[in-house]
């Protein structure tokens, strides 16, 4: 690769191709961003989850898969573990529709209340909106949060994950 430096432009060229990449430079100092293009380091921070309740439900949920050896109490972690905004967030309907039979279910993340849900079903998640717990109960069903399912079904046998 060929480079040239005139004034406060840096143009780099390969050797082959018409193809030409202009870099701006301004007073003699590499931007942050080029610096950062250069070292081909282009990824943003990692982020840091400060919520206790949910640092404290991974760290069990890992606990768990560890003694048991379930990887459905690994794979949960690793869901919550991921931005909130990846999070899944089914509706009712989704939850009637796709898990009739089932008697417990887990959605990792929140459960929202667009639907109407029938039969007595065991839901766990790690957090409800009011209008979901208050039709899910209407109908018969349980709410729970994930470390009580946990408690009630250590080995995570029969468990549907939703989302």
């Amino acid at each position: 690769m060929i480079c040239f430096c005139i004034s406060f432009e840096i143009t780099c060229r390969p050797r082959r191709g018409p193809l030409q990449q202009t870099r701006w430079v301004h007073n003699g100092a590499v931007s942050r961003r080029l610096a950062q293009y250069i070292e081909g380091v282009t990824m943003s921070a990692q982020r840091v989850k400060t919520n206790e309740a949910l640092i404290d439900t991974i760290d069990q949920l890992k606990a768990q898969s560890r003694n048991t050896g379930a990887a459905l109490w690994r794979d949960v972690a690793l869901r919550l573990e991921k931005s909130r905004s990846n999070w899944s967030q089914p509706n009712l309907s989704r939850l009637s529709r796709h898990a009739e039979g089932e008697k417990f279910v887990l959605v990792p993340g929140k459960l929202l209340g667009s639907g109407e849900v029938s039969g007595k079903q065991t839901v766990a998640a790690f957090s409800f909106s009011a209008g979901a717990r208050e039709k899910i109960e209407a109908a018969g069903g349980e709410t729970m949060t994930i470390a009580e399912l946990m408690d009630k079904n250590p080995s995570g046998k029969g468990v549907f994950i939703l989302g």
